[in-house]
């Protein structure tokens, strides 16, 4: 039910937020992100975007 409520990345589906405590980042659930343009992107999709020149 939490789920339902944490934004997920517009690329990739991924359970994302701004901000993660160390011991919730250690799980791997949720990855940490940007919200830009209206928009939830991961940084492993911004990581991914900027490699590729977009």
């Amino acid at each position: 039910m939490v789920k339902s409520i944490i934004p997920t990345c517009s690329r990739c589906g991924a359970f994302v937020t701004d901000h993660l405590e160390p011991a919730v980042k250690k799980e791997g659930q949720i990855t940490e992100g940007k919200y830009i343009n209206n928009l939830w992107v991961c940084n492993e999709c911004l990581k991914n975007s900027h490699s590729l020149g977009l």
